[in-house]
């Protein structure tokens, strides 16, 4: 009797043991995989940092972006670098590695795509702008 309810509950431990494995590798591979975190946050900060960059480019703010530490708002350093003025992004190192990875991912995309707007105004004139309504 006492081996028949061991190979019993041999059984249904071997069971959940496998059952727990295989959700594991399911969020390991959620988290790390091909469709992980860093992908995601990649993704998102670099739309985002393109997108603000172009809205401040056409606005006529020349900026680049940096991380300096805890800092809870974009605010000027009073530094500049050729023609754009260097801002301090919003940083908060006790939110941990994601929120680091994002906004490293953010800057560096955002001040990319200003130098390169920068380097070639032309590309990024909207028709209104452009004399004579040239295309």
């Amino acid at each position: 009797m006492k081996n028949r309810t061991f190979k019993f509950l041999f059984g249904i431990l071997s069971v959940t043991l496998l059952v727990s494995l295989m959700f594991l590798g399911k969020t390991y591979w959620e988290i790390y995989g091909f469709r992980g975190w860093k992908k995601e946050v990649w993704l998102l900060s670099s739309c985002t940092a393109t997108t603000q960059a172009l809205a401040d480019f056409k606005k006529g703010n020349l900026r680049l972006l940096r991380i300096e530490g805890e800092n809870d708002k974009l605010r000027f350093s009073g530094q500049r670098e050729g023609p754009f003025e260097i801002w301090i992004v919003q940083y908060f190192p006790i939110l941990g590695k994601a929120h680091k990875y994002s906004t490293e991912q953010y800057v560096d995309y955002y001040n990319r795509k200003m130098r390169y707007m920068y380097d070639h105004p032309e590309k990024f004139q909207t028709d209104a702008e452009k004399p004579n309504g040239e295309n």
